[in-house]
């Protein structure tokens, strides 16, 4: 509650009147840089967390991962970014701290042009402002350290200013003086706020040893499996190469009740001629397919065979997978003893 006789739709003073009251282009230029360590973090927590879900499905359903599989998921994941980094900004600035974590840091706040606290709606104006700052190649930016109130182009479009959180409190007992000199002023007790360098060290000191430590564990997570998925894709690429090879095998021990020797006998080409990304050869032997991997494989499997052997009758033909120079882990279930 305001005291009695305080104007408070006074607008703040041209920043040559109230030389403290106004946050520096540099100062803002270091909380920007700790909000941008926070939100990359959580744009990494964000990847790892969407990329793997959205690569699961394409996964089952047989997909390949390569470089344009990669960049179509990192361009999926963008506006994602964008959303969390506009709600970073616009709930923090908006909330009764009215500042980011970078700002409370340094000891900055968002007010509007009376030092009041700003709404969500105005908090994502302002957010949206600095995409208009950064296409006026940026020096939408560097009008914080020129205009009179050392606001931003974003700033003056969504009509606030950045200030000190002191250099306000001052303010405002001035104006209360200002407003009523012969009247005793009774000052709110005001509860100190946590310093700028507490907060900084809480910042440090949470990102090196909880924030660190929780994406090195989901890196651990994230990564083998992440690398099981691609390895298991190009297993799948060589089943697949097995489709035609099988099916003639089917008709030719129907036809004749004896399994066939090589390719030629199916009227394939030599295995080395049927090649994939990352496969290097397809061998008919004795009725079994034998799929080598190499070429682009990863170099768990490179060099590594997978056979596919068909057993029962010509009426009733199955085929059984197995491998005895790869690691089950990367092998479809069906081709795990």
């Amino acid at each position: 509650m305001e005291p009695a006789g305080v104007e408070t739709s006074q607008v703040l003073p041209p920043g040559r009147i109230a030389p403290r009251l106004y946050a520096g282009f540099w100062r803002r230029v270091l909380a920007w840089f700790i909000d941008a360590l926070a939100i990359s973090a959580m744009h990494v927590v964000l990847t790892v967390f969407f990329g793997t879900w959205l690569l699961l499905p394409w996964a089952l359903a047989g997909g390949v991962h390569d470089a344009l599989m990669a960049k179509a998921v990192d361009t999926s994941l963008q506006p994602f970014g964008i959303v969390v980094a506009w709600l970073y900004y616009a709930v923090c600035e908006s909330a009764r701290w009215q500042a980011t974590p970078g700002k409370l840091a340094l000891g900055l706040r968002v007010t509007d042009e009376h030092g009041e606290r700003i709404g969500f709606a105005r908090a994502t104006g302002r957010y949206f402002g600095k995409f208009v700052s950064a296409l006026t190649l940026c020096i939408g930016f560097l009008l914080a350290g020129w205009t009179v109130r050392k606001q931003a182009l974003h700033d003056l479009m969504a009509g606030c200013c950045v200030v000190r959180a002191g250099g306000l409190a001052a303010w405002r007992l001035e104006e209360i003086s200002r407003t009523d000199a012969a009247a005793p002023i009774a000052v709110p007790a005001v509860r100190a706020g946590m310093p700028g360098w507490a907060i900084a060290l809480i910042v440090i000191v949470g990102g090196v040893f909880v924030g660190l430590p929780l994406l090195a564990t989901l890196a651990a997570i994230a990564v083998p499996a992440y690398r099981n998925y691609t390895v298991r894709t190009e297993i799948a690429q060589g089943i697949a190469l097995t489709g035609r090879p099988r099916a003639l095998v089917a008709e030719y021990i129907g036809a004749r009740g004896a399994l066939p020797g090589d390719n030629a006998a199916l009227g394939l080409p030599r295995p080395e001629a049927i090649q994939a990304r990352y496969v290097t050869s397809v061998r008919v032997v004795e009725g079994k397919v034998v799929v080598t991997y190499g070429n682009q494989a990863s170099p768990v499997i490179r060099g590594g065979h997978v056979v596919v052997s068909p057993y029962g009758n010509a009426a009733l033909l199955h085929w059984q997978c197995s491998s005895r120079d790869i690691q089950t882990r990367y092998l479809p279930t069906n081709c795990r003893d």
